[in-house]
C-alpha cells in the first residue's frame, strides 16, 4: 500500500510506524479547535477514533448538527462514544457506536446510551445501523429485545472488482475525455490544511452554485451538511478540471480498516457531462493504487420497507408503509442508489433501524425528515 497523503499523516507519537504496517488505519492529525474549519474543542478526538472505530453513519458525527454521547469510564483504546441528532424528545442515534468490535461491547455501550436517554426523558431509535449492532438491539437491552427494520442500503464498492464496463458509465467517460476534463488529487499540507486562495475560492463558489442549483426542488433531506472544510487535516480532496476551471470536488473521509468513505461527489453547474462519472473513476484507481480493499458511499434509501425482528405488520406498520413509500416517489431518494450501482457496489450491505417495541410510528418518522431536511 503506497504512502498517505501528507494530510493524513499524524504527528501523535507511533504514527509513523502504524502507517507503515500492511493493513494501516489512516493516522489522523490533531484537530484544531480555534479554527471552525476543523473541529470543535468538544469532538478534538473523534476523527482520530472514527479512523480506528467508525463507518460512514458515524463519520457524521463531526457536523455541526451532531451532538455526541460519551460512556463512563471509556478509554481510548476501549471507547464508548455515539453520535445523535435530537428533536424534540426524540433522540436519533446515528450509526453503530464507536467501541471495540465485540458483541459484550456493542450490547454494553448500547445500555449505557439508553439509560442515559431515559434519565433525560428522551425516547432514542438506532438509525442506520449495521447488522452486527442490529443483532445486539434485537436480542435485547435490559431483557426487552428491540423492534427493527430495514429501508436502507450501505453501497460499498471492492476498487478491485470494479471494471467499468458499464454501457452509461462508458458513454459518460468518453464524454468528459472529450470535454477535456482531468481529475487530480488535491495535497493539503500543515500548517492550515487548506487549500490557496485561488483553489478554495473556486471549490466554495463552485458549491454555492451546486445549492443554488437545487433551491428550485426544494428541500432534500440528508444527513449531514456540505461543509468541505472540516477536518481538512485527515480528509483527502479530488478536483475535477477543465482548461479554465474546477468543475467538481469528491471528498473522503477515513474510516475503519484503511477504507476511506465517499463523502462528497459533486459535479459543479458548469461541468461538462460525465464529470461526476470521471471523477469518481479516479478515486476509485487511486485508491485500487493504494491497496485500498473497499470504499463506501455511505447508506442509501431502498424502495421498500422491511420488517424484521420482534415486530408485527399491525395498523401502524401498514400506515407507516405506506407514508414510507409516499416520501420515496416524491423526494426520489432511492436515485442514489442507482447512480451508485454504475461502479459495482455491492447490493446486499443492509443497514437498520432499530427502536423499543411499539414506540415507532409515523410521529417518529415525520420527526426524523424533519431532522433531516436541509435546505
Amino acid at each position: 500500500m503506497s504512502q498517505l497523503p501528507p494530510n493524513a499523516v499524524s504527528d501523535t507519537p507511533k504514527a509513523k510506524d502504524r502507517i507503515n504496517q500492511p493493513n494501516p488505519s489512516p493516522a489522523p492529525s490533531p484537530s484544531r479547535s480555534d479554527n471552525v474549519h476543523f473541529v470543535p474543542a468538544s469532538k478534538s478526538n473523534l476523527p482520530s477514533l472514527l479512523s480506528r472505530f467508525g463507518d460512514a453513519s458515524s463519520s457524521n458525527w463531526l457536523e455541526g448538527n451532531y451532538d455526541v454521547w460519551r460512556g463512563e469510564g471509556a478509554t481510548y483504546d476501549s471507547p464508548k462514544v455515539q453520535g445523535y441528532l435530537r428533536h424534540g424528545r426524540w433522540v436519533f442515534a446515528w450509526g453503530d457506536p464507536l467501541c471495540e468490535p465485540t458483541k459484550e461491547k456493542r450490547k454494553e455501550a448500547a445500555t449505557e446510551f439508553a439509560e442515559w436517554a431515559k434519565e433525560e426523558k428522551l425516547k432514542v431509535v438506532w438509525c442506520c445501523v449495521t447488522s452486527e449492532f442490529e443483532e445486539v438491539l434485537a436480542e435485547g437491552l435490559e431483557g426487552v429485545g428491540w423492534s427493527t427494520l430495514s429501508c436502507l442500503k450501505e453501497d460499498v464498492l471492492y476498487p478491485d472488482r470494479v471494471t467499468f464496463k458499464s454501457r452509461d458509465l462508458k458513454r459518460n467517460l468518453r464524454r468528459a475525455e472529450r470535454a477535456d476534463v482531468s481529475c487530480a488529487e488535491l495535497h493539503l499540507k500543515d500548517s492550515d490544511y487548506l487549500p490557496d486562495d485561488e483553489t478554495k475560492t473556486a471549490i466554495d463558489s463552485g458549491l454555492e452554485a451546486w445549492r443554488k442549483s437545487r433551491r428550485g426542488l426544494g428541500k432534500h433531506i440528508a444527513s449531514a451538511s456540505l461543509d468541505p472544510w472540516i477536518d481538512t487535516g485527515n480528509r483527502r480532496y479530488f478536483l475535477a478540471r477543465t482548461p479554465h476551471e474546477i468543475v467538481g470536488v469528491c471528498i473522503l473521509t477515513p474510516i475503519a480498516d484503511g477504507s476511506y468513505h465517499i463523502r462528497n461527489a459533486i459535479h459543479f453547474p458548469s461541468a461538462p457531462r460525465g464529470t461526476s462519472e470521471a471523477l469518481l473513476a479516479h478515486v476509485i484507481q487511486t485508491m485500487k493504487e493504494e491497496g485500498r480493499r473497499s470504499l463506501t458511499f455511505g447508506a442509501s434509501a431502498t424502495e421498500n420497507l422491511v420488517l424484521e425482528h420482534n415486530i408485527r405488520r399491525g395498523v401502524r406498520m401498514r400506515i407507516l408503509e405506506r407514508a414510507y413509500s409516499a416520501i420515496m416517489a416524491r423526494t426520489g431518494l432511492a436515485q442514489r442508489g442507482q447512480f451508485r450501482s454504475k461502479f459495482e457496489t455491492e447490493p446486499n450491505e443492509r443497514l437498520h433501524v432499530s427502536f423499543p417495541p411499539h414506540s415507532f410510528g409515523l410521529g417518529t418518522l415525520l420527526a426524523l425528515i424533519k431532522t433531516l431536511k436541509v435546505k
